[in-house]
C-alpha cells in the first residue's frame, strides 16, 4: 500500500470515528483545548491520524521493511539509506517516535510552535503503538537513521499533504501554536487514531487498488464494517413514567426518586455515590440516572462495573431488558466483558454482527448488537456502547501498560456506574482512586453503588475525583443514612432523602465453637421449620460446616453447600436451585427445613431471603450486608416458622477471653485481617450495649464509622492483640499501596504526553494480575480419566461423559464450547510462588495438544482425576466432589 493512500485511508477512518463513534460530550471536551471550536477540532483529529504514519518515511524504517530494489530505488532518487544502521539501531527507533520527531520539527520550523506544544501534538502519532515516546526515545538520532535535509524536504511535503487532507491552513496551525493539548484530549485522539489506523490497515476494507474517490472509498469500506451508532436515550421527565416503562415499577422507593432527581438537576457530570441498604433497587435506580446523564450531556454509552462475573451475569439479564426499552431507532452496541463472558447464554443470543454486516430490517426499532469488531476481549473491551463488566476492566483504564489509551477512550464518552464499590481492597482501591482522577479529567459521569461505605473512603473516592476536575478536597462528614454524596463545584455534597419503609431490626447474638457447635444450633433453630443461611468466610470452612451438617441433619433437613469452587455448570445449576426456593416471588411452606451453607458469594449475586443467619465475623459494613439477607422480601407470618418471625444474626468464628481479646478462627484472620474483625466485634458489643438490635437504616451510618475510625480504642484487656494487629494492618495498608503505585497511571498533568504509562518489562502484566486480584489464581477444565484409561467429561458433567475429550484432529466447536466451560479455580494459596510454578508445570504436562486448535479450549489446563475423582499434583491431594465441590488437603498444602 502506498505511503500516502494509507494516511489518507487512516485519516478518513478516524474522521468518520469522530463524526459517528465519539460522543458529543467528548468532542466538546477535547474542543475546549483549541477555544471550543468543534469543526477545528475535527480537522486537527484527521490530520494527526494522517500524519501517524510520517516516520516510514525515514532510512531506519526502510532498511528494517524494504526489499534490497525498493531502497536502491529510493537512494536512486537522493534520499540515502546507509548500509551500516544494525539491529539494535531499528529496535530503538520505531517509526512511531520518527513520526513524532517529524511532525514537532515541522510545527517549530513552519508554525513558530514551541517544543512542549508541538509534541501535545506529535505524542499523538508517536503513541499510535500503544505507548508513548519517552524523553531518551526524542533526543535528535542521526541522520542517516532518521533522514538528512533531502530526507526532511520529503519529509515536510509529507507533512503538508497531511494538513491538506485534514483541510487545515496556516491560520488554523498559527492559533495551535498557542493552544497546546491537555493529556486527556490528547489520550483520546490517540485512541481515535489508533482505531483509525487499524481499520485502515484491515485488507478486508481497503483494498490495494483504489476505485472511485477517495470520499467514496471510505464511505463503502465503514458500509461494510457497519459499527452500530453510539447510544442516544430519550428519558421520559416524569420519575413515575420512566420506572414504569423501564422496570414496571409503579411506585419509585425514595432513593431511586432522590437519584432521579439529582441526575435531573446537577449542571454538569459529576461523581454520585449512592448509600443504600440491599434490595433498594440500586441498580434500576442506576440505570435510571445513567439514561437522564446520558441525555442531557451528549454521552453515548454506559458501563457498569461489577465486582464479580456471576453479579456481571446476574445484572446482565435486567440490563438488557432496560436497554431494549431505549432504543427507539438505530442499532447500539453491547459487551458482557469477563473471563468467562462467551459462555452466557443469555449473551450469546443478541445478534452478531457479520464480518460484512447486512441488515435487512428497515423497521424503526433499534437494536441491540454484539458486534465483531467492538465485542472483542483485552484492549477493545469497552468499546461498545452499552459494556457489563467486572470492575477490572473499569481499573485497567488506570494501569501503565500498552495501549491503556484504548482502554481511557472506550470509558471517555460513557456513563460509569460502579456497583458494590466497598468490595475493593485496599490494592484495588488504589487503582479505583487513579481512575477515578481521569474520569474526572474527562468529564465522565460516575455513579457508584454501595449498601455503605466508611466515611474515610467515600472522601478519598470523592477526593480522587474531584483532583481530575482541579478542585479542591473536601472534608464533609455526616452520619445520614441512606445518603447521595455527590462532587461539586465547591468540593462535594451530601443529598439526603428518607428511607423507604423497608426499616429492619436485627436481633444479634454470637456462638463460639467450631463447625460442630454451629450445626447444632442452626438445627435446633430450624427445628419447628426454617430456611436458614450459614455464611463462612473460608470455602473449607464451608465444606467442614457442610460435612457435619449432612451427617448430623435428618432426611428432612434439605442441605445446599454454594462456594466458588464448583464447576462454572455445577455452581449456576445450584444459583438457579437457590433462586427458585428463596427469590422473591416464591411461595413458601413454615415447616420447610433448608439450610443454604456458602461464602461471601451469597451476599454479592443472588437476592435469597432467609429467616435467621449464622455468619463468621467480618469487617461491620458486611455483617451488615450479609444481615441484608434476612427477611428480605416481604411475605405473609405464615410462611416463616413462628420462632424465626424476627430476623437473627448470630456471630461466630471467635472464642471469647474473659481478660483478653477474642480468639478468632485463623481462616477469617487471614481473609479480612485481625484488625478489622477486631473492631467489628468491638463496636457491635457496644452497640449491643447501647442500643440493642441492629436497626437498618438507622444504624448503619454510626456502626460503620465508628468501626472505621482511626481514634477507636480498644476494650479494656483488648490492648495487647489490637497494638499488634492495627500495626499489622497498617503495615499491609501501606505494601499494597506501594505495589499498586508502581503500576498506576499518574494523574494528569500539563504538557505532552512523553514518558506516559512506561513500564518495564511485563510490567503491564504484572499490574493487570493485581488488579484482578487474580495473580495467585490457576484456573483448570476438570475431567476425568476412566478406569480404561479413556479422557472422559466428569460424571456431573452437563454434556456426554462418554465423549472423549481427546478430540483428535477435528475439534467439535459445540463440545469444545461445553467443555471449556468446566472451570474451576483452585485456591489462591497453591499458585504462589515456586509451589505455582510447579503446579502449572505438571498441569501442562498432561495438557491435550488438540485442545490447541479450539478457539474456546486453546491454552486452558486440565486437570485429570482418576476414576474415584482424586488427584495429586505437586504433591497435594485434591478431590472433586459433586456435594463439595473442589476439595484440597489443607494440611498438606501448607
Amino acid at each position: 500500500m502506498p505511503l500516502h493512500q494509507h494516511m489518507a485511508d487512516a485519516a478518513g477512518v478516524t474522521e468518520w470515528l469522530w463524526d459517528h463513534l465519539c460522543a458529543p460530550h467528548l468532542q466538546e471536551r477535547v474542543a475546549v483545548d483549541v477555544g471550543g471550536d468543534i469543526a477545528l477540532t475535527r480537522r486537527m483529529v484527521t490530520w494527526l491520524a494522517a500524519a501517524h504514519d510520517l516516520g516510514k518515511a525515514s532510512p531506519v524504517f526502510n532498511h528494517a521493511h524494504g526489499t534490497r530494489t525498493l531502497m536502491e530505488k529510493i537512494c536512486s532518487t537522493g534520499l540515502p539509506i546507509s548500509d551500516s544502521i544494525t539491529p539494535s539501531e531499528r529496535r530503538g527507533l520505531p517509526h512511531s517516535v520518527v513520526s513524532e520527531l517529524i511532525l514537532s520539527a515541522w510545527l517549530t520550523e513552519r508554525f513558530d510552535h514551541n517544543l512542549p506544544t508541538a509534541h501535545s501534538f506529535a505524542a499523538i502519532p508517536g503513541g499510535h503503538h500503544g505507548r508513548y515516546a519517552s524523553a531518551a526515545d526524542l533526543k535528535p538520532p542521526a541522520d542517516r537513521l532518521w533522514g538528512d535535509s533531502a530526507w526532511r524536504t520529503v519529509q515536510f511535503e509529507l507533512a503538508d499533504y497531511c494538513a491538506d487532507l485534514a483541510g487545515l491552513s496556516a491560520d488554523d496551525f498559527e492559533l495551535l501554536a498557542h493552544l497546546p493539548l491537555t493529556q486527556p484530549s490528547a489520550i483520546a485522539i490517540t485512541g481515535l487514531v489508533i482505531m483509525g489506523d487499524w481499520i485502515a490497515s484491515n485488507v478486508d476494507f481497503f483494498t490495494f487498488r483504489r476505485i472511485g474517490s477517495q470520499a467514496d472509498r471510505v464511505r463503502q469500506a465503514m458500509e461494510d464494517l457497519a459499527l452500530p451508532g453510539i447510544w442516544s436515550p430519550t428519558p421520559p421527565t416524569a420519575t413515575a413514567d420512566h420506572f414504569r416503562t423501564r422496570f414496571e415499577i409503579d411506585n419509585p422507593r425514595p432513593m431511586q426518586s432522590a437519584l432521579t432527581d439529582l441526575a435531573w438537576s446537577i449542571d454538569q457530570p459529576e461523581f454520585i455515590v449512592v448509600e443504600s441498604p440491599t434490595g433498594e433497587g440500586k441498580t434500576a435506580a442506576a440505570l435510571v440516572a445513567a439514561e437522564i446523564l446520558a441525555h442531557r450531556f451528549g454521552l453515548g454509552g454506559m458501563v457498569f462495573a461489577l465486582p464479580t462475573r456471576a453479579t456481571s451475569d446476574a445484572i446482565f439479564t435486567t440490563t438488557k431488558k432496560w436497554l431494549s426499552t431505549t432504543l427507539d431507532s438505530g442499532d447500539t452496541s453491547v459487551a458482557l466483558v469477563h473471563g468467562a463472558a462467551e459462555f452466557n447464554d443469555e449473551f450469546a443470543e443478541i445478534p452478531r454482527s457479520s464480518h460484512v454486516y447486512e441488515s435487512g430490517d428497515d423497521t424503526c426499532a433499534g437494536e441491540a448488537i454484539a458486534h465483531w469488531w467492538l465485542s472483542g476481549r483485552g484492549k477493545m473491551a469497552t468499546m461498545s456502547s452499552i459494556v457489563l463488566c467486572t470492575i477490572d476492566q473499569v481499573l485497567l483504564a488506570a494501569l501503565q501498560a500498552k495501549h491503556v489509551v484504548l482502554r481511557q477512550l472506550g470509558l471517555a464518552g460513557k456513563v460509569v456506574i460502579i456497583d458494590e464499590v466497598h468490595a475493593a481492597d485496599e490494592f484495588m482501591a488504589e487503582y479505583l482512586k487513579s481512575v477515578l482522577t481521569w474520569l474526572g479529567a474527562f468529564g465522565v459521569p460516575v455513579i457508584a453503588l454501595t449498601a455503605t461505605l466508611p466515611p474515610a473512603h467515600r472522601r478519598s473516592l470523592v477526593d480522587a475525583y474531584n483532583k481530575g476536575r482541579k478542585r479542591r478536597s473536601t472534608e464533609l462528614t455526616t452520619l445520614a443514612y441512606p445518603l447521595l454524596t455527590h462532587t461539586s463545584h465547591d468540593g462535594a455534597r451530601h443529598f439526603e432523602f428518607p428511607a423507604s419503609s423497608r426499616a429492619s431490626s436485627v436481633t444479634v447474638d454470637e456462638l463460639s465453637g467450631g463447625p460442630t457447635e454451629v450445626v447444632a444450633s442452626v438445627l435446633t433453630a430450624i427445628v419447628d421449620g426454617g430456611h436458614a443461611a450459614v455464611v463462612c468466610n473460608t470455602v473449607t470452612r464451608a465444606q467442614a460446616v457442610y460435612r457435619e451438617l449432612w451427617v448430623a441433619a435428618g432426611s428432612d433437613v434439605e442441605v445446599v453447600l454454594l462456594h466458588s469452587r464448583f464447576v462454572l455448570p455445577h455452581r449456576l445449576r445450584l444459583e438457579t436451585t437457590l433462586r427458585d426456593r428463596l427469590g422473591p416471588s416464591v411461595t413458601r411452606s413454615s415447616t420447610t427445613r433448608l439450610v443454604v451453607v456458602a461464602t461471601q458469594v451469597i451476599e454479592q449475586s443472588l437476592d435469597l431471603d432467609f429467616d435467621i443467619m449464622f455468619t463468621d465475623i467480618a469487617p461491620v459494613d458486611l455483617i451488615i450486608q450479609r444481615a441484608g439477607r434476612l427477611h428480605r422480601h416481604s411475605r405473609p407470618a405464615e410462611e416463616r416458622a413462628p420462632a424465626l418471625r424476627e430476623p437473627r444474626l448470630i456471630l461466630t468464628g471467635f472464642e471469647r477471653s474473659a481478660d483478653s481479646a477474642p480468639r478468632l478462627d485463623r481462616g477469617c484472620a487471614l481473609v479480612y485481617g485481625a484488625a478489622a474483625l477486631l473492631r467489628a466485634i468491638a463496636v457491635l458489643d457496644r452497640h449491643r450495649d447501647a442500643v440493642g438490635p441492629l436497626r437498618s437504616p438507622a444504624d448503619v451510618a454510626p456502626l460503620v464509622t465508628s468501626a472505621y475510625d482511626e481514634a477507636l480504642s480498644p476494650p479494656p484487656g483488648w490492648e495487647s492483640a489490637w497494638s499488634a494487629a492495627e500495626a499489622s494492618r497498617r503495615g499491609d495498608e501501606n505494601e499494597r499501596r506501594r505495589c499498586a503505585s508502581e503500576f498506576a497511571l499518574p494523574r494528569p498533568k500539563k504538557g505532552p504526553l512523553t514518558g506516559f504509562a512506561q513500564v518495564g518489562a511485563n510490567g503491564g502484566e504484572q499490574g493487570a494480575a493485581r488488579v484482578r486480584d487474580s495473580e495467585d489464581s490457576i484456573e483448570v477444565v476438570v475431567i476425568q480419566r476412566s478406569p480404561t484409561g479413556r479422557l472422559l467429561p466428569s460424571p456431573w458433567s452437563e454434556i456426554d461423559s462418554e465423549t472423549d475429550v481427546n478430540l483428535g484432529p477435528a475439534v467439535d466447536n459445540q463440545f469444545a464450547r461445553k467443555l471449556a466451560r468446566e472451570v474451576v479455580r483452585l485456591p489462591s494459596y497453591l499458585g504462589r510462588g515456586p509451589q505455582g510454578d510447579a503446579i502449572i508445570e505438571e498441569l501442562e504436562g498432561g495438557g491435550i495438544d488438540c485442545w490447541q486448535q479450539s478457539r474456546w479450549l486453546r491454552g486452558m489446563l486440565p486437570l485429570i482425576l482418576d476414576p474415584n475423582g482424586n488427584a495429586v499434583i505437586a504433591g497435594h491431594s485434591i478431590n472433586y466432589d459433586i456435594e463439595l465441590g473442589l476439595v484440597v488437603d489443607y494440611a498438606e498444602a501448607q
